[in-house]
């Protein structure tokens, strides 16, 4: 408190005006946050309804189960179908490994021949 006593008026009247802008600024900030609540708007009631409301929640529970099961089912075929491109792409290299071969034969019985 001495020291307040101390400062000068001019620090004084800015010391209490700048509390008083704080004070006001404060007291305006809640008065209107209180008239913007949504508690009195018309929205609010129908925001509390869908939340209390369980029945949206648990059909779209419902309905991201079906969806997961299904996506976990393509997963399943699509890694079956991967598997069997690759089982049928080495068959398919396999024959043409042996047509390759086939055809060594025929250039080498063929040259033999001339």
């Amino acid at each position: 408190m001495e020291k307040l006593v101390d400062l000068p008026p001019v620090a004084l009247v800015t010391l209490g005006a700048t509390l008083a802008v704080i004070i006001a600024v404060r007291w305006l900030g809640l008065t209107v946050g209180e008239k913007a609540s949504p508690v009195k708007s018309g929205a609010a009631a129908q925001v509390a309804a869908v939340i209390v409301d369980p029945t949206a929640l648990v059909n779209a529970t419902a309905a991201v189960d079906r969806l997961t099961h299904e996506l976990e089912a393509q997963r399943v075929l699509a890694k079956d179908g991967v598997h069997m491109l690759c089982r049928r792409v080495e068959a398919l290299g396999d024959e043409v490994e042996g047509l390759a071969g086939s055809l060594d034969k025929l250039i080498l019985e063929m040259a033999r021949k001339r």
